[in-house]
């Protein structure tokens, strides 16, 4: 029987990929036109100010690009709000249209919600980020806890953003830098805090190389969300041309691709909704948590 569904969120629960590339690519493009500067530019001053902060989504890093600091003479960021208010409006438009949970993912979280199983999200992505989706995504009640690591300058964010985070503090488990996937460990201190046994847990994810040698590791049955690696090559180069991965990020991957890349999943998901019949699964809590609410 399993207790615990141990999820990761990017191209897992949706299409991490094709969300961000559009609604990034539609603010670059509205940035070239209101500013009049080289789209490449601005590429090579996302690049510089994501590295920085460690994070491809850092929230309005356009404020803090260096071509635009120059084209307005300020820093200040609602000065810069007024001029780029236009590009924006275009990242939150076309997010607002692509961000989609994949198809079956809200009936499958309902079912297991139902079935008094224990559901929790594992990430990468920095918590204001994910937490923030789940809030959009309108599927954050399902969760019982969030593991997701802070921003690399997480004690200088805003007071709104840091009050936000607080009133979520009961169920955000803020992880640290030397968590990073794949850490069987931290798999099996997630069971630990949930309450079940490393066998009682079904963990889902998208990479063989972090998701799957890491459950497989932890003695925990893996599940590999095929459907998540099915990503546009134009999507996919737009992100790699403003990623925040410094050479020995890029270092790091292709040394756990040779170790780790032929990890085998003990199953194989073509879509999240597999994972109702590919388990028999057993409540430990009552109906749907609202602890993320």
């Amino acid at each position: 029987m399993k207790k615990l569904l141990i999820t990761d969120l990017d191209n897992t629960l949706y299409d991490w990929v094709s969300f961000f590339a559009q609604s990034f690519g539609a603010m670059l493009e509205k940035t070239v036109e209101i500013t009049g500067i080289d789209r490449d530019e601005l590429v090579d001053d996302f690049k510089q100010v994501h590295q920085y902060h460690s994070n491809t989504e850092y929230p309005f890093s356009i404020f803090e690009l260096d071509s635009i600091q120059k084209k307005y003479k300020t820093k200040d960021k609602e000065v810069l709000k007024l001029h780029l208010d236009e590009a924006l409006y275009s990242f939150n438009s076309k997010r607002k249209k692509v961000l989609k949970c994949y198809s079956g993912v809200i009936d499958t979280l309902e079912y297991m919600s139902q079935k008094g199983v224990k559901i929790v999200a594992h990430t990468e992505a920095p918590v204001r980020n994910s937490l923030y989706r789940l809030e959009k995504l309108g599927i954050k009640r399902y969760f019982s806890h969030l593991y997701a690591p802070k921003d690399k300058f997480h004690d200088d964010l805003d007071e709104h953003t840091l009050q936000w985070l607080q009133k979520h503090e009961n169920s955000l488990r803020l992880l640290s830098k030397n968590e990073l996937k794949p850490n069987p460990n931290l798999l099996l201190d997630i069971c630990s805090k949930e309450g079940v046994q490393p066998s009682e847990a079904v963990y889902i994810g998208d990479s063989i190389v972090k998701d799957i040698s890491m459950a497989n590791e932890a003695g925990i049955s893996s599940v590999w969300a095929e459907y998540g690696k099915q990503h546009s090559p134009e999507f996919w180069q737009l992100l790699v041309s403003i990623t925040h991965w410094t050479p020995a990020d890029v270092e790091r991957e292709e040394s756990l691709k040779k170790a780790l890349s032929d990890s085998k999943p003990n199953y194989t998901a073509q879509s999240f909704s597999d994972l109702i019949e590919l388990f028999d699964w057993q409540g430990v809590q009552a109906k749907s948590s609202v602890d993320l609410q």
